[in-house]
């Protein structure tokens, strides 16, 4: 011990007065502050008031024996932690196994020799504060994690307040518009929106940013300000230009290695048609509620936002001929662990959806189609956020 350091505290349980002094005098000389108790309930009462460090027991005492103080010390969570070593004229093997199965961590034989005594408390001491170090370490680690988990439950609670509600615009445009996001037990890079540019076009996009935590959700959520805010600096209803923007402005070297899948449409309602591009992003699915007319993936081949400057983008027109709907998602929604511990797929999923047109079609569909996708994976669970996002489009003017 140190010159300054505090004495450290240590109990000494004997009923044996000459026995416990001369021990109490050899402690006491190097420094440690000693009590000394003439029972176990003595000892037990006074463990609780002074917190020893290190307790020296005699075994063979009457009332309580040194294995009944043992326990009842490990039965109390204020000193389980302490060290606790057990004085004995015993040496068979069997009383060894008995005082550690009952909690001793250390055994010093009678009589005593008081260099050994030394040595054996110096290890009982080391080993307890090591012990507590790493106690505080994982409290600590505990305070820092509650910390992280509120932070990134405010984070996630910001994202989520980002979102749009649902567009209901039966008697204006006809177009209604509804979505699911459901995030996974650490904060994703989803992020989507739908709204209308001006009174005849109304903008759809879904982006997905690389990896998860407070990194992913960055450039998502700065995709969703930016796009919303109109400051771009293109025009909104050119989805290759908007992409060719959001690549310039997102590099992977500004993003901590991120980058970003997106898929980008604008409705025209004058028109009726839907213009897209897609930037790496699994394709959108379109199919009308005639179930003769096959569902169609509308893909793009523009790179993912952020991986090379010079990436380019193309958007390609659709017309809508009839009443028809959209379907835009996140790969969160098909990357599911199978029951036969392979991951269920893309094709898979778009399989899915097409079986499941009629259901989409109803009140509650998108719930109904993650039900579904949890049946056909065997319920393993969601290892990623995911997010849905359908659009119904009316039938144009007869």
């Amino acid at each position: 011990m140190g010159p300054s350091a505090s004495p450290i505290p240590i109990l000494l349980v004997d009923d044996d007065r000459i026995h416990s002094r001369l021990l109490q005098a050899r402690l006491q000389r190097e420094g440690y502050a000693v009590t000394m108790a003439a029972s176990g309930q003595e000892g037990l009462e006074l463990a609780r008031r002074h917190q020893p460090v290190v307790v020296l027991c005699d075994w063979l005492m009457d009332g309580m024996d040194g294995v009944e103080v043992c326990r009842a010390f490990r039965d109390d969570p204020a000193l389980a932690s302490t060290y606790f070593i057990l004085l004995t004229s015993r040496s068979r093997v069997e009383d060894r196994v008995l005082g550690l199965d009952s909690g001793a961590d250390d055994f010093l034989s009678k009589p005593v020799d008081q260099e050994e005594l030394l040595a054996r408390v110096r290890s009982g001491v080391r080993l307890y504060q090591a012990n507590e170090r790493l106690r505080y370490l994982a409290d600590e680690l505990q305070r820092q994690k509650s910390r992280l988990d509120a932070e990134l439950a405010e984070a996630s609670a910001y994202v989520s307040s980002l979102l749009p509600d649902a567009i209901e615009d039966p008697v204006e445009s006809g177009v209604t518009v509804e979505s699911r996001f459901v995030p996974s037990h650490e904060l994703g890079g989803d992020v989507f929106d739908y709204f209308w540019i001006d009174d005849d076009h109304l903008a759809l996009y879904l982006a997905d940013a690389s990896g998860h935590g407070l990194a992913a959700a960055f450039p998502s959520i700065s995709v969703h300000n930016v796009l919303r805010s109109s400051s771009l600096g293109v025009d909104r209803r050119q989805p290759a230009a908007v992409l060719q923007s959001l690549n310039a402005s997102f590099g992977m070297e500004r993003q901590q290695g991120r980058y970003l899948t997106m898929w980008y449409g604008v409705y025209a309602h004058g028109r009726r048609t839907l213009r897209y591009a897609s930037a790496g992003h699994p394709p959108a699915l379109l199919w009308s509620p005639q179930t003769d007319r096959p569902l169609s993936q509308l893909s793009g081949h523009g790179l993912a936002l952020g991986l090379f400057e010079d990436s380019s983008y193309v958007t390609t027109s659709v017309p809508l001929n009839g009443p028809c709907s959209l379907l835009l998602y996140s790969d969160g929604i098909y990357e599911v662990p199978q029951m036969d511990g392979t991951m269920w797929t893309l094709p898979g999923f778009i399989s899915l959806v097409e079986q499941c047109r009629p259901l989409l079609q109803e009140q509650n569909g998108l719930d109904r189609l993650v039900q579904q996708v949890c049946q056909c994976t065997g319920g393993e669970g969601f290892l990623d956020d995911y997010a849905l996002v359908q659009a119904d489009f009316p039938a144009g003017q007869s």
